[in-house]
């Protein structure tokens, strides 16, 4: 008989950080799931940590070259079982009921094809932080609810790869665009939201239900600090795109990067481009200047306290331990 869900770490040479993912996936309180980890590519010391994991659900995937991020979870989806599958990136973990409560919340829906998201703990270097902030509105398009922000404190509207659970006809349907090395998961996002059936949901309560490990200086499969690809991904989905979420990405999203990269002239190309071929509100104009005006440090210090003055989060270091 087929699990009910199907769990796809994609990993890449980070044995010690895969073997927590495992771990967290194999301990949920939901036991009918089947684990695929994918090797993306040959690596013995991968196979070597998971070799002791005695469980019957947990199936290794090794690709015979490495491929990228999207190209590794549509192996894992190709071989699925389950009716639903849940993504979980290997350096991030979940806490013990996530994939209960989502599923409860799937069967719920009044979606044909539901994509059930969670809220989740940012683990950065100085602090942790609830995120996201809000839930997607009901007419709200997904891609608005990624890209627009309404205030100046980060975290607002996030669908984290490690917190979704879709079902498996979706993933086949509309699979990652392997092109990609980065942004397969918005990209696939975008993409899919125009489907009729689909829909976003979360489950029952406010708690996080997911770790996202996003310290500086950690390697992800789907990182990229290139500016200008970003810039040519968000122009290649535009027609995906409301003109608002086209704005709010680049002088967010792309803007961010291109600061990291020193690049001044792009502050004002990503600018005029908002403007010209965007509708951007007064607080992502806001945004875009104070990522140029003020280093990161000084900006993620400001966001936090800007957080601490609205409303009451719930406290991760309780719900963590």
């Amino acid at each position: 008989m087929n699990p009910s869900i199907s769990v796809i770490i994609a990993t890449y040479r980070r044995p010690a950080l895969l073997i927590r993912a495992v771990r967290s996936a194999l301990g949920q309180t939901h036991a009918d799931i089947e684990l695929i980890v994918v090797l993306d590519g040959p690596h013995a010391e991968t196979e070597a940590a998971l070799a002791p994991i005695e469980d019957e659900r947990l199936r290794i995937c090794v690709r015979p070259e490495s491929g990228g991020q999207p190209a590794a979870i549509n192996t894992g989806v190709a071989i699925a079982r389950g009716e639903w599958i849940a993504l979980l990136d290997d350096d991030d973990h979940w806490f013990p009921s996530k994939l209960e409560r989502q599923l409860r919340a799937a069967e719920g829906s009044v979606h044909s094809d539901p994509i059930v998201a969670c809220r989740f703990v940012a683990r950065g270097d100085a602090s942790d932080a609830v995120q996201p902030r809000r839930k997607p509105g009901p007419a709200e398009p997904i891609c608005e609810y990624l890209f627009c922000r309404h205030s100046l404190v980060f975290g607002e509207g996030i669908l984290q790869t490690s917190t979704l659970l879709i079902p498996a006809r979706l993933l086949r349907a509309v699979p990652m665009d392997e092109s990609l090395p980065v942004h397969c998961d918005l990209d696939w996002m975008v993409r899919t939201a125009r489907r009729e059936g689909m829909g976003i949901e979360f489950p029952a309560g406010d708690d996080p239900l997911s770790v996202w490990e996003i310290q500086r200086g950690r390697d992800r499969l789907s990182d990229g600090k290139d500016w200008r690809y970003s810039h040519a991904w968000i122009r290649s989905a535009r027609e995906h795109l409301t003109a608002r979420a086209y704005a709010g990405f680049l002088l967010t999203w792309v803007s961010v990067t291109a600061r990291r990269a020193g690049d001044w002239p792009a502050f004002f190309l990503l600018a005029k481009e908002a403007l010209l071929h965007g509708r951007p509100n007064l607080t992502e104009c806001v945004v875009h200047l104070s990522i140029w005006l003020f280093p990161e440090d000084l900006r993620e210090r400001l966001s936090r306290s800007f957080a601490s003055r609205g409303a009451r989060q719930p406290n991760p270091k309780s719900v963590c331990s």
